[in-house]
């Protein structure tokens, strides 16, 4: 009899305890976009446009690195973020309050008019997408301080992170995904847009 009711007990605490953890997310998780790293604004040419970019412009941005050259992660990424920039238009944010922002780690190989013709393979719609190069020191300065690995070997093959950051308004990464991968491993954009949702709200 006791053992029964030590049991029930047992599974009593479990419930609720099962009950508060998927209150947490369902009810604050959602909203909960802690300050992960807060890297400085930068600035880098913009090969859909020519023009420089400066990434201080108060927009929310989703930023990936990649290189032209790349056989696998680069192209299933910018794949799906032609998803990612549909569903930005379908919610009236893209180029906005939303910018999808492509910087490459191999500049010597990319210059503006390798990557405008990139870019344009993507169909990148320059009002909110942006495919950016320049000197490999300023993009060597952006890496190291979002902690994104990359290598490059002498065949020309880079070795690189598969780290995507979602940015605020402030210039700070609030979120992290995944690039896509070989096989069955698309972008998450389903929750890359509930993340960029909750910053697009938050004031300036």
């Amino acid at each position: 009899m006791k053992r029964n009711s030590y049991m029930t007990v047992g599974l009593t605490v479990a419930v609720l305890i099962t009950i508060g953890v998927a209150s947490y997310f369902l009810f604050f998780k959602q909203d909960d976009l802690p300050v992960i790293q807060e890297p400085t604004p930068f600035t880098l040419t913009n090969a859909l446009d020519g023009e420089t970019y400066n990434s201080d412009n108060g927009k929310v941005k989703v930023i990936t690195f990649f290189y032209t050259n790349c056989p696998d992660i680069c192209p299933l990424t910018l794949r799906d973020f032609m998803k990612l920039e549909q569903e930005l238009k379908a919610d009236g944010l893209y180029g906005t309050d939303v910018e999808l922002v492509a910087i490459t780690v191999d500049p010597e190989v990319d210059t503006v008019p390798v990557l405008e013709n990139y870019g344009t393979a993507f169909q990148a719609e320059p009002t909110g997408w942006k495919v950016l190069t320049g000197e490999k020191a300023d993009i060597d300065r952006i890496t190291r301080q979002l902690q994104f690995y990359y290598s490059k070997a002498n065949s020309g093959l880079v070795t690189h992170a598969t780290t995507m950051y979602i940015v605020d308004r402030q210039h700070d990464v609030r979120a992290v995904a995944q690039m896509a991968t070989t096989g069955d491993q698309p972008v998450d954009i389903e929750s890359i847009m509930e993340d960029v949702n909750v910053l697009v709200a938050e004031k300036e």
